[in-house]
Formats: structure tokens, sequence, C-alpha cells
């Protein structure tokens, strides 16, 4: 699948700032499922950015605005084509749980097994998620019941927590948008050895009703390692398998790895912020495995 993406953050200060900096995370990831035609991002007032590859090697564009502004302008387009990670019909059954006992000693694993600054492992959800467990043997199966069980008993409400709402307040709350919903995910997997990451993105809403949740902004689900499967992608927003209609911009222990946009600025007075995200699905190509 060939699709298109556009970004465009777009801040209107209430007074002027200076010394604008930022670290974008807008540019898709490179991956086996994923391969970049193309890719633009542009800002405004012009500037010029730098590129780096971070911890979790995703990657990242800086820069600064040094003189006084009253707006600032993020735009990023780019293009895609992705594939199903697994064959039709097929779900990657087969790892049991003590498979997992040596992620510890795996250095891509064991960042993702440990508590972070949204993400915390407590007696209270590793209970609930053995609940949720119950007899299962199966990471996959386990994974996948614990992301129905986000979808079905927490509420999906906008302006209901912020951007620096914890997991812990989120399973408590049940309440969220996916980033929460990633969150908590997130929070229950790595409670019972199952090592997760908050991966960053957009999905295209091939639906005919376009009814899934999240598809009009950036969105957010988790990767679950299952052994010799490695990195397999759920979003409890949607209770969905992540498949070719979704595009990785980045993964990292949780929100704050992933941010798309994050900086600081000198000056006072707030700031309005707009965002406006579309995802198209272009003509394929002629067939190309990569």
């Amino acid at each position: 699948m060939r699709l298109k993406v556009h970004h465009r953050t777009e801040y209107a200060y209430t007074n002027p700032v200076s010394s604008n900096s930022n670290e974008l995370r807008l540019s898709p990831k490179l991956t086996s499922n994923q391969k970049v035609e193309s890719n633009f991002i542009s800002v405004l007032p012009a500037t010029r950015l730098t590129r780096f590859t971070d911890l979790n090697f995703n990657r990242v564009h800086y820069f600064t605005v040094p003189q006084a502004h009253d707006n600032l302008v993020i735009d990023s387009r780019f293009t895609v084509e992705t594939k199903k990670p697994f064959a039709r019909d097929s779900l990657p059954y087969g790892c049991e749980h003590d498979q997992l006992k040596e992620c510890t000693k795996i250095d891509a694993c064991y960042t993702y097994l440990q508590d972070s600054r949204f993400v915390e492992k407590t007696p209270q959800i590793w209970k609930e998620a053995l609940d949720i467990r119950a007899d299962s043997n199966d990471v996959f199966e386990t994974s996948y019941a614990l992301m129905n069980f986000i979808f079905s008993d927490f509420t999906y409400a906008s302006g209901a927590t912020q951007v620096t709402t914890h997991a812990s307040e989120v399973i408590r709350g049940r309440t969220g948008v996916c980033q929460d919903f990633a969150h908590a995910m997130t929070a229950y997997c790595r409670s019972i050895n199952i090592p997760a990451r908050y991966v960053s993105g957009y999905f295209y809403d091939s639906t005919r009703d376009q009814n899934l949740r999240g598809s009009e902004a950036s969105h957010a689900w988790v990767e679950i390692y299952a052994g010799k499967y490695g990195w397999i992608g759920l979003d409890p927003t949607n209770c969905k398998v992540v498949d070719e209609t979704y595009v990785v911009l980045a993964y990292g222990r949780d929100y704050r790895d992933v941010a798309p946009v994050i900086g600081t600025y000198f000056g006072g007075g707030g700031s309005h912020l707009n965002i406006r995200v579309i995802v198209e699905c272009l003509q394929a190509k002629a067939s190309s495995e990569f």
C-alpha cells in the first residue's frame, strides 16, 4: 500500500518569542515493512534543519529560530510504501511466556521492560494484567487479550487527559485517547514481562464509514516482542493488529521518547496550537517486495 501523509503544525504566540529550539520526530522510519519514497520537512520562519538518529534509532530533525517571531509553522510531507507484517490469514501464535525469560539479556528488549517517565509497573497493574491473562501461556494471545480489555473497558474521550498523564492514572480512570491507551497497554505488558514499546505514527482508515478512532490525527499504539516473530504492533484504541494501513514515525519507552515536536523558546504569553493531519492512499505501483 502506498500512503501519502501531510502533517502541519502551527503555533501562534500571544507575544513574540525568540531562540525557538525544537526536535522533530516527523520522518517515517525505515523498517522491513515500510519503505520511504519521499520525505520533506519545512519550517517557517525559514531556518536550517540538522538531522541525527536518537538512541531508539528514530530519525530526528533539530532547528533553532533565533529571531523574534509571532508564528511557527512546521510542515511534514512524505510518501511511504507499506506491506502487511504477516502472511494473509496468519497471526504470530506460538511464542510461550517462558521463552521471554532471556529478554533481560537482549539489548533490544531490556529497555522496554523497565519503568519510564509515563509508565510504571505497580502491584495493582501487575495483578490486573495477570487476571486478564488468565491461563494463557501464549505471548500474542495474552497481548491480544490486554488490547481487547482496554478497547472494551476504557472510554475514548478527547480532552479527558493531557500529554503528561501517567499510565497509572489512565488505568484508574479508564478514560483517555490513543496515547493513554498505548501507555496503559505498555504498563500491563511490562508488568508481566512482555517487552513493550510505545509507537507513534498514523494510519489510513480504509473502512467505508471512516469509523476507526484516531485517524484524523497522529496516532499511537504498542509493539510487543514475541520471540522469533520479533516486534508485533497492536492498536488498543481500535482493537486491531497493526497492518499495512499503519505508518511508523518513531518508537520509544513512552510518549516522551517519540513526541513529534518538543522544544523551548524565550518569551511569554502562551500560544495557540493547530495541528492538521491528512493520510491518503495512492495508487499502487507495480509489485515490488522489499
